[in-house]
């Protein structure tokens, strides 16, 4: 046997230690990557509803007079079916004046088509806790509506299930009324408001 040989090359035991943290190394780099996607979705998301809520608000705020009629149509996502006139949403020029209501019915219906394309949901409600006792705007000076978004299992609504809803109602022991008692967002919720 020859004492002044050395070794040459890479021993087994030195290749899985390596290999082993190659693994760990690709392993946390592919979490971050699935945490990144995440993010950037969820900005996505939330970049795409804050424009459709602009948009929206913007429409209600030139046409105050029919606010109910928007919310009435906005919360029917279920039909989606062309108003009788189209005030002149469809491209043909209007021959005779709409009024607030029929201007609103023909704005919400364009509203629930760009709905169609995006993977999040709007609803207009009363605002939790806003002031005042009336039960609509006609009744209460103080009422406001808000629009809100929600994607993902979230539910554009304000109600008491934490799971779904986007805000849960804090409801008033006097009245047992939800929306005069205010509310939270639940911490998953996937959603934002906008008060109009």
């Amino acid at each position: 046997m020859n004492s002044n040989t050395t070794q040459s090359g890479v021993g087994l035991v030195e290749v899985m230690v390596a290999l082993l943290l190659l693994a760990v190394a690709v392993l946390g780099y592919s979490a971050l990557q699935g945490q990144a996607i995440k993010a950037t979705n969820e900005s996505f998301e939330r970049s795409q509803s804050l424009v459709m809520m602009r948009n929206i608000a913007e429409k209600i705020h030139a046409n105050p007079f029919a606010i109910e009629t928007y919310e009435t149509q906005i919360n029917d996502m279920d039909s989606v079916t062309a108003p009788s006139t189209q005030c002149g949403l469809d491209g043909v020029a209007v021959t005779t004046l709409c009024t607030p209501v029929q201007l609103a019915e023909a704005e919400s219906y364009k509203i629930k088509l760009d709905l169609q394309n995006y993977d999040f949901q709007i609803q207009m409600h009363p605002c939790p806790d806003t002031g005042g006792t009336g039960a609509d705007a006609a009744t209460n000076i103080m009422f406001s509506y808000c629009l809100i978004s929600a994607w993902g299992d979230t539910t554009a609504t304000i109600g008491s299930d934490d799971e779904t809803d986007c805000l849960t109602a804090q409801v008033a022991a006097a009245e047992n009324v939800a929306a005069q008692a205010g509310g939270n967002y639940h911490s998953a919720a996937t959603c934002m408001m906008m008060e109009i």
